[in-house]
Parts: structure tokens; sequence; C-alpha cells
């Protein structure tokens, strides 16, 4: 499970279960989660906490590290379409691209420090 800080207001402002939609395309109301699954990505689940974060918990699948390792070719462009797709969901769910992401985790671990 991972926790991204999130812009003010966009938690109130945003949709995840619409967001994952767009990003994603099917996607359901599971309890207080909205959950998605993209190739790559059998497993993906989000919310807002109170706090203002988006938590996720997405699991991945464990043989195609192995198949684009072996040049297969449709595993590699499934591999490089559901991390577009994950990173284009993080940006509008967050307000932040991946390079304030990190550096907004940077930030965290050194005041958990």
């Amino acid at each position: 499970m991972q926790e991204y800080e999130v812009k003010r207001g966009l938690t109130k402002k945003n949709d995840l279960l619409q967001l994952l939609q767009e990003a994603f395309g099917d996607a359901k109301k599971d309890g207080e989660w909205s959950t998605a699954s993209f190739g790559a990505m059998p497993v993906i689940r989000a919310r807002y906490d109170p706090k203002g974060t988006l938590v996720v918990d997405t699991e991945s699948r464990k043989d195609l590290a192995g198949l684009v390792a072996k040049g297969d070719k449709q595993a590699l462009q499934m591999t490089l379409d559901t991390q577009k797709r994950w990173n284009d969901f993080l940006l509008v769910a967050t307000g932040y691209d991946s390079k304030q992401r990190g550096k907004k985790a940077q930030e965290k671990a050194k005041k958990a420090a």
C-alpha cells in the first residue's frame, strides 16, 4: 500500500471512481475503495483518506518481467501502456507529476527521520 500527498482541494473536487474509469476503463466502487484492473496491474484500489492523501493498493503481474526479458513485445507494450496510464492517473488524482511526487516522498521521509 502506498500513500501520495494530494494538492489542497483535489480530494473534494475529484471523483476517484471516474478518474479510474478514465484511466483504466472499467472501474467500480467497493466500500470506501474505488477499484479497477488493467494490463500489468490486475488489482488497483484507491481512496482518499481524511488526512487528504491518496491511498493506493495495487498488485502487479509477476510473470511480465520474465516475458519482457525474453523479448516478448506484447508483454513489453502492455507494461509500458500500464505504466503510462498509472502515471496519468496519479497526475490527475494528486495534482503532482512524477518528479513532484518523488520530491514530496523525499520530504516526508526526511521529516520522519
